[in-house]
């Protein structure tokens, strides 16, 4: 998923640059007039022509060479020189271009080769070398080399290489190398290199390669290197390669290498390779290679080195080592029983307990209590 994410990256902002390359090429056999027709003194009033510092109302065919222009700027073609340019105020045009804008750009296409701060309207994208911040709208895309934040619209992605904040909209995709904060919303899929942290939403997955942290669902799966912390649903699945905590709910499973805390709930299975610990409920499978601590429901079977608390499991539970009572049709414990055990067959190594059941067989028992009907037991 992260390299899909490269791909489109690379791909958005290769389109984009195209504005900014054709405009370098068009230089080099172009020759830059900033002759204008002004009506106003010491550089303010009203322009007509390619002047270079204004303040005002400006109009020209193709902006070229400018440097600063406060007021309200109108052209009506691609620009052939923003380098060290800015615009302070309203940018209107085909394609509105400068090193900088500060106000409000409206245009086929939004670029700037540092920031872009205000209310951007991009009908088809708004590019930026610098960051992107304000309330910002991408008809097709937004795609920024630093940062984007604010209010933003992307109509099929938003793309940043230093981070995404604010109110986020992507129509298939927000798509950070690095953090995505704030109430973020992708179509298909959040890709984040960094944090994905806060309300969460994306129609197929959510992925990231640190921690997901906040409201979080995703129609199909959330996946993160890190923890993933806080409310969580993925319509399938929850997978994480570190904690995941809080009141969580994967359709089919909730699997992570690290500790499983608190509210879960996972369609099929609920597997942790350290440890699972609070309320804990699976049609299927429930399985650690640590603990298992709180209340457990298994509709299939609980497997776990160390149990502590209630555990149901109406078929099999596979446990070495129990700490408080079992139910379930098989109760099988390899090592130590430290409780009560009720079930069909119940069998302990060692029994510290009471076995409740059709057979009960308890090894460190001398004959003929070893195997009893009813019940069973040692203390």
């Amino acid at each position: 998923m992260l390299k899909k994410s490269h791909f489109l990256f690379s791909l958005i902002t290769m389109i984009c640059s195209n504005f900014l390359i054709a405009q370098e090429e068009y230089l080099d056999t172009t020759y830059c007039s900033n002759s204008s027709l002004d009506l106003g003194i010491s550089n303010t009033g009203l322009s007509f022509g390619n002047s270079q510092n204004w303040n005002g109302i400006r109009f020209n065919i193709s902006d070229c060479n400018i440097e600063e222009i406060n007021g309200i700027n109108i052209t009506f073609w691609n620009p052939e020189e923003i380098h060290n340019s800015e615009i302070n105020g309203i940018a209107i045009g085909l394609a509105p271009s400068a090193g900088k804008f500060n106000g409000i750009a409206i245009g086929g296409a939004v670029v700037s080769e540092e920031k872009v701060n205000g209310l951007n309207l991009g009908i088809l994208v708004s590019v930026a070398s610098g960051n992107i911040s304000g309330v910002n709208f991408g008809g097709l895309a937004l795609v920024s080399e630093g940062e984007i934040g604010g209010i933003n619209f992307g109509g099929l992605a938003q793309v940043s290489e230093k981070g995404i904040i604010g109110i986020n909209f992507g129509g298939l995709a927000l798509v950070s190398k690095n953090h995505i904060l704030g109430i973020n919303f992708g179509g298909l899929a959040l890709v984040s290199e960094g944090e994905l942290t806060g309300l969460n939403i994306s129609g197929l997955a959510q992925v990231s390669q640190s921690n997901i942290s906040g409201i979080n669902f995703s129609g199909l799966a959330l996946v993160s290197e890190g923890e993933i912390k806080g409310l969580n649903i993925g319509g399938l699945a929850l997978v994480s390669q570190n904690k995941i905590t809080g009141i969580n709910f994967g359709g089919l499973a909730i699997v992570s290498s690290d500790e499983i805390l608190g509210i879960n709930i996972g369609g099929l299975t609920i597997s942790s390779s350290s440890g699972i610990m609070g309320i804990n409920s699976t049609l299927g499978l429930l399985k650690s290679k640590g603990e298992i601590t709180g209340i457990n429901f298994a509709g299939y079977k609980t497997e776990t080195n160390v149990l502590n608390g209630l555990n149901i499991s109406p078929i099999w539970s596979e446990i070495n080592e129990l700490n408080g009572l079992s139910i379930a049709g098989y109760n099988r414990i390899s090592q130590v029983q430290n409780g009560i055990t009720i079930g069909l067959v119940n069998f302990a190594e060692i029994l510290n307990g009471l076995q409740i059941g059709l057979i009960n067989i308890a090894e460190n028992n001398s004959f003929p209590f070893r195997i009893l009907p009813i019940f069973n037991a040692n203390f």
